[in-house]
């Protein structure tokens, strides 16, 4: 053997692996790293937590996904406005498990108003609610008409429970080896196992769409999740709302627009009007 042939063969023994190494590496990163983990251990009591917990959703009665989420998650409010109209047009029911960050070291990690809401929603579940809030800005929301859940036993208890749901949940969900992220989803799939996926990458988004057989072109997917108008979020805490009330209905009524044909995919959305009629009448308008 000469030397140029050794010189090759040692070369080869150095980049083959190397290639190898790189072209998994890049597998995992791009796959294999986002994918769901499928529930082995402690099914049933994943499961019994799920049918105990105070969840909010449309009430579809497609199969449900859960939907864990916290106020100030950004790859949570992402993963809503992207995916939920997919699931919306093909029937998924979203049920949506809100909770208050904990306390660190005696100090607030959620406001005052964001866990007077979280009471609000694990004790009435009432979904044009979370619409609201979640189409609401933190500085134009004030849980107008809420009780303070601070001031209030049995609501600061709720608060608490929603913690709890966590505490628990995590020791099942670390005997399958999950790392927790947020959001965090948990569905059944085809065969009835339970999967989780720590959803804090896009790149795993599109595992649980082929696990229920979701389009990723539905209808609806390129618009914001909730479709409230723009002069309902005074009535959700501005400031300036009950100068706007008072401008607005001393001014003479505009003469009404000719009624124009809606597109399918407008119509396939939730009624703004709806969700408005339906928060005034709960709470009412800031004083």
């Amino acid at each position: 053997m000469n030397r140029k042939i050794l010189l090759w063969a040692m070369a080869l023994v150095v980049i083959i692996p190397a290639l190898i190494g790189t072209g998994y590496y890049i597998y995992w990163d791009q796959f294999q790293r986002w994918a769901p983990v499928t529930i082995t251990r402690n099914q049933a009591e994943i499961q019994a937590l799920l049918d105990k917990v105070d969840y909010v959703s449309p009430g579809r009665n497609g199969p449900p996904i859960y939907f864990i989420t916290y106020r100030s998650c950004a790859q949570c409010r992402a993963f809503e406005e992207q995916e939920f109209p997919k699931y919306d047009a093909a029937g998924i029911d979203t049920r949506v498990i809100v909770y208050a960050l904990p306390d660190n070291q005696g100090l607030h990690r959620s406001s005052a108003v964001e866990r007077s809401t979280i009471a609000e929603l694990w004790i009435s579940r009432k979904w044009e609610i979370y619409q609201a809030w979640f189409s609401s800005s933190d500085a134009n929301w004030r849980a107008t008409g809420l009780p303070v859940a601070d001031n209030d036993f049995a609501r600061d208890a709720v608060v608490q429970a929603s913690r709890n749901f966590l505490t628990q949940l995590q020791p099942y969900l670390a005997a399958n080896n999950v790392r927790v992220s947020y959001p965090l989803v948990i569905w059944r799939d085809q065969n009835n196992m339970l999967k989780v996926c720590s959803c804090s990458d896009e790149r795993a988004f599109h595992f649980i769409r082929e696990d229920l057989n979701v389009s990723n072109a539905a209808v609806g997917s390129e618009g914001p999740m909730f479709h409230i108008p723009d002069n309902l979020l005074p009535k959700m805490g501005d400031d300036k709302s009950s100068a706007a009330a008072s401008s607005s209905s001393a001014a003479p009524a505009p003469a009404p627009a000719p009624v124009q044909a809606q597109p399918a995919a407008q119509a396939a959305k939730p009624a703004a009007a709806e969700v408005k009629r339906n928060y005034t009448a709960d709470f009412g308008p800031d004083q």
